[in-house]
């Protein structure tokens, strides 16, 4: 493995432990507070058409159950994460649909319904620490990287909205080539735009 790998998984470990570390009602109310100020968001309120993941429990993510029960009251239509031949996809996804464990431990819809990728006018995305720059470390398969320069490719660019605790802002993230940047971080005391 590469050192940048090696200091990537590195840190991978280490925010994964620092968010498992927090009280669960203390993350509770972090996720309460980051859906807060996302509903305040111009690109949300504007947008049609909002792409976002179904939160993993078992790694401390930002729960969006809360962000999921506010943007069904807005009116808005959701399409959340679905992989299938190694790629992300966007699958339709309401409030009340029933979801599985999939591939890598996350929750997918039982149904999966395919969404046109041009449709996206937001995405909010999960991230184990972000920079400065607006630069998001994952979890290493590079979906959401792929995925997002599948878009531009195709001449779409949703706001790329990073969803994260403020204790998973570094100074700078070793970046590789392909990693793809964020316009925004929201946290629990507010947002950051890197654009």
């Amino acid at each position: 493995m590469q050192p940048l790998q090696l200091k990537k998984q590195a840190l991978r470990a280490k925010m994964i432990a620092l968010r498992l570390a927090l009280p669960e009602k203390t993350r509770e109310a972090m996720s309460l507070a980051i859906a807060g100020h996302v509903f305040g968001l111009p690109e949300i309120v504007k947008a049609h058409h909002i792409h976002l993941y179904l939160s993993m429990h078992t790694h401390a993510e930002v729960d969006t159950a809360p962000l999921i029960e506010g943007l069904a009251a807005m009116g808005k239509e959701m399409s959340v994460p679905a992989i299938r031949d190694g790629k992300l996809f966007s699958a339709a996804f309401r409030q009340s649909d029933p979801v599985l464990l999939a591939q890598f431990g996350q929750p997918e819809p039982q149904e999966l319904s395919i969404v046109d990728d041009s449709l996206l006018d937001v995405m909010l995305i999960p991230l184990l620490a972000f920079d400065g720059k607006g630069i998001r470390l994952g979890y290493g398969k590079g979906f959401y990287d792929f995925f997002l320069q599948r878009l531009s490719q195709s001449g779409k660019r949703p706001s790329r909205i990073g969803l994260s605790f403020s204790q998973q802002m570094v100074d700078e993230l070793p970046a590789d080539p392909w990693d793809e940047a964020l316009d925004t971080v929201v946290h629990e005391a507010g947002i950051i735009r890197f654009t």
